[in-house]
């Protein structure tokens, strides 16, 4: 053996010992023995499945001191000089931690068995295990690679790495399909926050295929290919679940309405995914752009879009195409209120929070790349609905401006029984038609703070300066002997029941 040769051992036997822990050092003797081997071997028949069993020594050694050790901590790279350009020393620990790293076993991902009560429930945990699996495999792959260049003749390492790497491979499409699997029945149980965990899923190994590209240059397409397979399973499955959402929003609007006109439990819904959904933007970006619906609404925008800004358009199309779906679906299921104030109330509610929630978050930044008057619609159809709510006071308005007794005749103090009646009318139908009102009003729910102080103040505005006209007017006449049975409510009273509207406490 060459001082070269045992030069490229040696420093194989100290991987480990300058890196970390996780790769034990290998005897300079083993080494040497497997060289010496791997030289001996092609003078007679090519053993593929002895080659196999030598070289998966080291996996196994790595694989054995991962699982003893779980120790959070990147595995360490042993040469650059292979891949020039390697991504390792960009990845934060956080995307590389090895508590549980990849078995040649399926039994580790998940504790339950086939039929199990928790097969389908798609844990964070076994996300966060298979995201570690594939940063593991690569780096243990990588290491095995670099033995085999060392160990192996040069024209047996690429067929012997391929006969190393299979079994590995396979389980890790087979684990991807597994937790996809998982996500898809959530997702057909309602549960579209599955998504978010195939999305996590799919960036990370959307990161690390540039990685795999180059450990696999060599390989056969079979073996290149297994790794796409992932990301296009991965793909599928989103493309899927977000076409599921849509729908959902359409469906789930026909559940039960809220009896005190709050927000819908589907706006709440649709705006926490959709806002969720920011964080994967580039992620979501080659699956958006095959929506040719999805495409054609970023027509009107310059062309030569950086990829950062045509992936955050592509998403706002999509949240806008939820938000009319949204949009339809409490128009349509709001038209099952008998009471067309409570009807004005929940639409009120519900496009009030989704402004609101736009607004606070860049929702509305994404949104407005596609439909720049999103906000003022959203306006619109708040002031409508106010509008349409102020017809709430017709009832009590009838009272304050319908047949009203001549001023003349209160001054000169001639007021005959049909005057004195209908003054004592005009009270009693305010009296109750207030009242009403403020039964009726107090179980209206408006959980926004600021909106509800904003109605209560409109309500005021727009009542109290007519009532202050017709108490003055009639406070002081004559027209009964019972004025406190009539006079009920001062102008500060009638302000105090308004204050009391939508708090059932009050």
């Amino acid at each position: 053996m060459t001082l070269s040769r045992v030069e490229n051992l040696s420093f194989l036997g100290s991987i480990g010992a300058i890196s970390s822990p996780l790769f034990r050092p290998l005897p300079e003797w083993f080494l040497y023995s497997l060289s010496s081997l791997g030289c001996w071997l092609p003078s007679l028949v090519y053993s593929a499945a002895l080659f196999r069993l030598i070289l998966s020594l080291s996996l196994r050694l790595l694989s054995q001191d991962l699982i003893l050790s779980r120790l959070p901590l990147p595995l360490p790279l042993p040469s650059r000089a292979l891949f020039p350009g390697s991504r390792y020393d960009a990845l934060p620990s956080s995307q590389v931690s090895l508590g549980l790293p990849l078995l040649l076993s399926r039994s580790h991902l998940s504790s339950t068995t086939p039929g199990a009560a928790g097969e389908d429930c798609l844990e964070d945990s076994d996300v966060e295990i298979y995201l570690n699996q594939v940063t593991a495999l690569h780096r243990l792959a990588f290491a095995e690679l670099l033995l085999a260049q060392q160990l192996v003749p040069a024209d047996r390492v690429t067929r012997t790495f391929e006969l190393i790497l299979r079994d590995p491979m396979d389980q890790l499409v087979a684990e991807g399909e597994s937790l996809a699997g998982q996500a898809r029945r959530s997702v057909g149980r309602g549960d579209h926050q599955a998504v978010l965990s195939v999305l996590a899923m799919l960036r990370h190994v959307t990161s690390m295929q540039p990685e795999y590209d180059r450990l696999l240059t060599n390989c056969q397409t079979s073996i290149r290919s297994k790794f796409a397979a992932i990301i296009s399973m991965l793909q599928e499955t989103c493309v899927k679940a977000l076409e599921g959402f849509v729908e959902s929003v359409k469906s789930d609007g026909e559940r039960a309405l809220p009896k005190d006109g709050t927000v819908h439990e589907v706006t709440s819904n649709a705006l926490i995914f959709t806002e969720q959904l920011l964080e994967y933007a580039s992620t979501l970006s080659p699956m958006l752009q095959r929506d040719q619906s999805l495409s054609a609404a970023l027509a009107n925008l310059p062309r030569g879009l950086d990829q950062n800004l045509l992936a955050k358009a592509l998403l706002g199309a999509y949240i806008k195409r939820v938000l009319v779906n949204l949009g339809l679906a409490l128009v349509s299921r709001s038209e099952s209120y008998s009471d067309t104030t409570l009807r004005s109330i929940f639409r009120l509610n519900n496009y009030h929070y989704i402004l609101k929630t736009l607004q606070n978050s860049e929702l509305l930044n994404l949104v407005a790349l596609v439909e720049p008057q999103c906000d003022k619609m959203y306006n619109d159809q708040i002031m409508e609905q106010k509008k349409l709510y102020s017809q709430s006071w017709s009832k009590v308005l009838h009272y304050l401006n319908h047949e009203d007794v001549p001023l003349s005749v209160i001054q000169a103090g001639k007021l005959r029984d049909k005057d004195r009646q209908l003054i004592k009318d005009k009270f009693s139908g305010f009296n109750k038609e207030m009242e009403e009102m403020c039964r009726v009003q107090r179980s209206y729910s408006i959980p926004d703070r600021e909106l509800c102080v904003s109605l209560k103040r409109d309500n005021m505005e727009y009542i109290l300066p007519k009532y202050q006209i017709f108490y003055d007017k009639y406070v002081s006449v004559p027209f009964t002997k019972n004025a406190e049975k009539y006079v009920k409510y001062s102008p500060a009273d009638v302000s105090t029941m308004i204050d009391k509207f939508f708090d059932v406490a009050a």
